[in-house]
């Protein structure tokens, strides 16, 4: 009994050490195999058998060799697959260690090209700015080109028109430019000269150059507008057109100033004005972009009541203006007084006034202001200018100011010609401000004056070569009580 036994124990624990290798207890697999009806409780099983059942089971993989082993009972061929799989994990490692070189030399080369395209690229997108560049440039131009034709359009339309040459229509005004009027006005762009070459020619924006006529049909709703603008555009220039100087007083005088007064105040009350002209601007120069800025007020003027000589008469016709129309449209004087000291720009130390000749254009102003004659003498006068018009500047003494300093640091040579006299056009032309027709009607001098001023103060940061800023010239009027 023992002897029969004894192959059995055997077999059992061969059967145990196969299925410690595969991971399964061999009680749980005894169990599963054996055979019911055997009445021994013998498991009816073999190698082949166990080695079918485990490579049956899912996530086991069992070693071949010892199953082969035990089933031909060689176990020296375990030693040979053991270095089998030696030399097959040996031959993986080369294997991936190849791939991992490949994979880093390509890695490398493709750092390399792109080292080398870098530069390529950069030269690229230098080309490409410097193309924007240009394109920019030549868009700049082109930009600067129309703002002359447009700046010039109003020579090309509106020569016949009185009383005011190549003043903007109103309903023209409103509608903006015409595009079709492109080719008229581009021919002319080559008479814009500046007659001094040291400056550059100033390029003036086209919103610049609108000038809004004012009849009395026209004037409650102008003044709206200037009322409107005047909180934000606080720098403001006036100009007047009368019948010139047709009085002269005659007696002893305390000065030179005195007597200028005198003949200012004479002229003023036995005149009436012809024109008169505002612009506004603020204190950088700038206007409004789709508005116009600049008026020019015409008065109700009959040429048989009132006094003027006929070359004055002739004078003004020529110049364009139609006294037909100024005795049928005209504006009363006593409305536009009332409306001037509504409009926000009377009484106000903020807003700067800017004139050229502010002996007469303030003397008319002062004039109308009061419905009155003039004080008799220049003290009354300035006090009342300075209470009206508490900031202003004149334009022909700080010019004057301008031409004397240099006079002195240059002293005129017996062949040199004469000195340039001092006016407006004369000024605008040192500023590099091209002459448009415009700038020949009661408008457009005002326009003009302010245009130089804003020129005039950004060239010399409001500096006078002589060390002194406007400031030191403000509420000073040429003739009357400045030199």
């Amino acid at each position: 009994m023992q002897s029969l036994n004894a192959p059995l124990a055997q077999q059992q624990q061969h059967q145990q050490q196969l299925f410690a290798m595969s991971g399964q207890p061999f009680a749980e697999k005894n169990q599963q195999s054996q055979i019911t009806g055997s009445g021994k409780g013998i498991a009816m099983t073999n190698p082949q058998m166990m080695a079918k059942q485990i490579l049956n089971q899912p996530g086991r993989m069992p070693q071949l060799g010892m199953l082969q082993g035990n089933s031909s009972g060689a176990g020296n061929n375990n030693d040979a697959l053991l270095e089998e799989n030696y030399l097959m994990n040996q031959n993986m490692e080369m294997l991936l260690n190849q791939q991992q070189s490949q994979l880093q030399q390509a890695q490398l080369q493709q750092q390399q090209q792109n080292n080398r395209q870098m530069p390529q690229l950069q030269q690229q997108q230098q080309q490409q700015q410097q193309q924007q560049q240009q394109q920019q440039q030549q868009q700049h131009q082109q930009n600067q080109n129309q703002q002359l034709q447009n700046m010039n359009l109003n020579a090309s339309m509106n020569s016949n028109l009185p009383p005011g040459l190549n003043v903007i229509p109103q309903q023209q005004q409103q509608h903006g430019l015409n595009p079709s009027l492109d080719n008229q006005y581009s021919k002319q762009i080559s008479s814009i000269q500046n007659n001094n070459n040291g400056p550059p020619v100033m390029i003036l924006p086209p919103n610049h150059l609108l000038i809004r006529e004012v009849w009395k049909n026209n004037l409650f709703a102008e003044f709206v507008a200037i009322r409107r603008l005047s909180a934000r555009y606080n720098n403001i220039s006036i100009s007047t057109e009368f019948a010139g100087t047709i009085a002269r007083p005659i007696g002893n005088f305390r000065s030179k100033t005195d007597y200028h007064y005198q003949t200012m105040r004479s002229n003023v009350d036995l005149l009436n004005p012809i024109q008169i002209g505002l612009s506004l601007s603020d204190s950088s120069g700038n206007k409004p972009e789709n508005e116009p800025s600049t008026w020019q007020f015409n008065f109700n003027f009959d040429v048989a009541k009132e006094m003027i000589s006929a070359d004055s008469l002739d004078l003004l016709k020529k110049s364009g203006i139609n006294f037909d129309n100024h005795q049928a449209m005209g504006i009363d004087s006593f409305e536009f007084s009332q409306l001037m000291m509504d409009s926000g720009l009377i009484l106000d130390k903020s807003i700067t006034w800017v004139t050229f000749h502010a002996a007469y254009d303030f003397g008319f102003l002062v004039h109308l202001l009061m419905n009155t004659c003039m004080p008799n003498n220049m003290q009354d006068f300035q006090w009342w200018v300075n209470q009206l018009v508490p900031c202003f500047y004149d334009l022909n003494l700080l010019y004057k100011v301008i031409k004397e300093f240099k006079q002195q640091i240059q002293p005129q040579q017996p062949q040199q010609p004469p000195q340039q006299q001092i006016t407006l056009s004369n000024l605008a032309d040192e500023l590099g401000i091209p002459r448009f027709p415009l700038f020949n009607t009661t408008g457009g001098q005002s326009l003009l004056t302010l245009l130089s001023f804003s020129q005039l103060g950004n060239v010399s940061k409001h500096k006078l070569p002589n060390g002194l800023d406007f400031n030191s010239y403000q509420n000073l009027i040429h003739g009357i009580n400045a030199e």
